[in-house]
């Protein structure tokens, strides 16, 4: 028995961890000023550079903006504030749709930022520096 445990142990150490240089290509804001209480939609694009499969969610965060809902490419459902699109084939490209309402924060800038998020945490990601974009907002009076 402790003979099979090992040999398993052994294969599954074995499997070769997958590359895949995930990417965030774009992340846009609807516009580049709003008052508080405005919303404003952010569109991220992200993709699988390959040169493997690899599974990964879209999450997008920000301290001046509230999320207010969420558009998952391919009809997933979001898992807010992230799209859990599961493994993707190189060359995929993913749209993830954000609406936020601007708050009140004090701040003069809103940034909402989009990040790729390996699911599985086992992938080698030869370029991490492209895994988040910024849109930034300038935020002037209330409506």
């Amino acid at each position: 028995m402790a003979t099979v445990g090992l040999a398993l142990a052994t294969a599954i150490a074995a499997q070769p961890v997958p590359t895949a240089d995930l990417a965030i290509v774009s992340n846009t804001a609807s516009a580049k000023h709003a008052k508080v209480g405005d919303e404003v939609t952010f569109t991220i694009v992200a993709t699988n550079n390959g040169p493997d499969a690899a599974d990964f969610n879209v999450m997008w965060s920000s301290d001046q903006l509230q999320l207010v809902s969420e558009t998952c490419d391919l009809g997933i459902s979001p898992d807010t504030p992230a799209c859990e699109y599961g493994t993707v084939e190189p060359g995929v490209t993913l749209t993830t749709t954000v609406v936020a309402e601007v708050l009140s924060t004090g701040s003069k800038l809103a940034i909402g930022t989009g990040c790729m998020v390996e699911q599985t945490g086992v992938i080698n990601d030869p370029n991490p520096e492209n895994n988040c974009a910024d849109a930034t907002v300038k935020i002037g009076g209330k409506r």
